[in-house]
């Protein structure tokens, strides 16, 4: 998922959904999609044991000024602290201090300055990160600054744009000025938190190589957990941070990269695994038949799978009208029908998912599938069959593209063989490239190298479009450029508050979806499989790993690969 990520109401980052944005700072609350029989039905809570965890990808930089794709997006709500805990209730963002989350850096926030456009935060004291280094003010002021510097190339410098400054009165209270007052200053208010002390000797052009991603056992976290041991590619496992003010319960997570679906379902039945993510839509009834006492966790429409088509590698995709006839080629309620996808899916119409109580509009229609229509506009742009070979061509060129998505996803590879016939049937040549997960997300968000991709983001949950539809937004893959949405997008920003701004960020959305720079096809749940082993466990719209130190496991035996030296300790 390409969780937007992972986005993700903390951080605001789009993380690449089972690509998975994922997409955080912390705990994420709240009732919303919750898993059931967590730890009121289950008995009183156990320390001890160990969690295994299947996951589709590898850990790549998770580390709050670089992580983009999940895993490493989840990974900020397990190993990063950010000034506020978020979660995501009733269609908002709620943020929660540190009396009510101990992911929550501060204790206490309050506007000041000038008509309210700075925030004071008092940061809890005798904070530490893992190695035994203390927790201030000043590790607030270096991360915001390195986020804000182009040298870092940090996908979430976004979240600094309207800050002017960011600096400490002292270790425990740091004040952030915005360039003026707006809805989301407490949104980019929630960046993850980084340790300035191991990073701060780096040039900033230098940080994303940092040798700390190339041995993740070094890396230096405050949040619940730190990494113990890491196979690349096979197994990471989580040990506790031992400064974290609570104690988790568990003695270690494995999570294990297992990017078949089949395997992780046959390994969640068969108990070797304890929380299998990405399980596919039509399976979850089938496997909760198998296995009674499987629970099934919904971070509920907080993805939406697209096709991107980008104009800088496919020279016809720069035509409007060329990628409206794309997507109206495709029968996207006949795909969701034929994948069983039922009520974990519904038809996509533009950037806003369903969650986005304000935001959403029901009058944004999804594109409709008419490919007698697509046929008249390929005809109308000049692209037809020409030499009778059933694929059309311009100027001796024929209409054919690559079309690039990832492994390990079963749904996926699935949708791309009939968006393959659905286009031939138009007269347009779909070729299929797969990769593994982290190479996909490479060619998306680094190289940008593709000419189609079919994938999927998380949700952001904020009403801020910069990230991704504004030139030089780090999640505008496609290079996708409009005046006049960078205009509202500008509008919206500047507006004092969210009644206000909504409007104009639903006419933004709308523009876009006339654009098509995507086709949009489904806002959908990621799906998370767990056994009646675990419990404590809080899947919700917000994501997957909220609270991973009320993890609990109800007896059994130890589950799956645990090797010697998962053992951990302080790093």
């Amino acid at each position: 998922m390409m969780k937007t990520a992972r986005d993700r109401a903390r951080r605001g980052a789009w993380a690449v959904a089972t690509l998975a944005l994922l997409a955080a700072c912390g705990d994420r609350g709240g009732a919303d999609g919750a898993a059931k029989g967590d730890t009121a039905a289950a008995g009183a809570p156990r320390r001890g044991g160990t969690a295994v965890i299947a996951e589709i990808g590898d850990l790549s930089r998770p580390m709050p000024l670089f992580f983009s794709g999940a895993p490493d997006g989840d990974m900020m709500d397990v190993m990063y602290m950010a000034l506020t805990s978020q979660s995501w209730e009733n269609g908002q963002a709620v943020y929660r201090l540190s009396d009510e989350s101990p992911m929550a850096l501060a204790w206490h926030y309050e506007y000041t300055g000038p008509d309210s456009t700075a925030m004071r935060f008092r940061l809890r004291s005798a904070l530490k990160w893992s190695d035994g280094q203390p927790i201030t003010a000043h590790d607030v002021v270096w991360t915001y600054q390195a986020a804000a510097d182009p040298e870092t190339a940090s996908p979430q410098s976004y979240m600094t744009e309207q800050i002017d400054s960011v600096k400490a009165e002292n270790d425990s209270t740091v004040v952030i000025h915005f360039k003026r007052r707006y809805p989301g200053m407490m949104f980019d208010a929630a960046l993850n938190v980084a340790p300035r002390h191991v990073y701060a000797s780096t040039p900033h052009d230098k940080l994303g190589t940092h040798p700390v991603f190339s041995d993740l056992t070094k890396m230096v976290v405050s949040g619940a957990w730190m990494v113990g041991t890491h196979q690349r590619g096979q197994a990471v496992t989580l040990v506790p941070n031992p400064h974290f003010p609570v104690r988790p319960r568990l003695d270690r997570i494995v999570m294990r990269m297992i990017p078949d679906p089949q395997t992780r379902i046959v390994e969640l039945l068969n108990g070797t695994v304890d929380f299998a993510r990405g399980i596919p839509f039509d399976q979850a009834p089938v496997l909760q038949q198998r296995q009674p006492g499987l629970t099934f966790g919904r971070e509920a429409r907080r993805y939406w799978e697209f096709v991107a088509w980008n104009a800088k590698t496919v020279e016809q995709f720069a035509e409007p009208e060329i990628r409206r006839a794309l997507g109206m080629a495709i029968d996207v309620s006949g795909i969701m029908q034929q994948l069983r996808m039922g009520d974990y899916a519904e038809r996509a119409a533009g950037p806003y998912s369903p969650i986005f109580r304000d935001l959403h509009d029901p009058a944004l229609r999804p594109l409709a599938h008419d490919p007698e229509g697509a046929r008249r506009i390929l005809d109308a742009q000049g692209w037809r069959d020409t030499d009778n070979d059933g694929i059309r061509d311009k100027n001796g060129k024929p209409f054919r593209f690559t079309l690039m998505t990832n492994t390990g996803n079963q749904r996926r590879q699935d949708v791309v063989t009939i968006l393959q016939r659905q286009w031939k049937e138009v007269g347009i040549d779909a070729r299929i490239q797969m990769y593994e997960l982290t190479t996909f997300f490479n060619h998306l968000t680094q190289k940008r190298d593709f000419q189609a991709a079919l994938g999927s983001w998380g949700v952001a949950l904020d009403a801020d479009l910069t990230a991704m539809w504004t030139p030089e937004g780090p999640y505008n893959v496609i290079g996708y450029g409009n005046p006049e949405v960078t205009a509202m997008i500008e509008r919206a920003r500047g507006q004092p508050t969210a009644a206000q701004a909504n409007p104009l960020w639903r006419a933004a959305a709308a523009r876009i979806v006339q654009d098509q720079p995507y086709t949009w096809l489904y806002y959908y749940d990621n799906t998370t499989g767990i056994s009646p082993r675990l419990k404590g466990t809080h899947v919700t719209s917000y994501g997957a790993y909220a609270r991973t130190w009320e993890w609990w496991v109800n007896g059994g035996p130890q589950r799956g690969p645990a090797p010697d030296s998962a053992k951990g300790g302080s790093r």
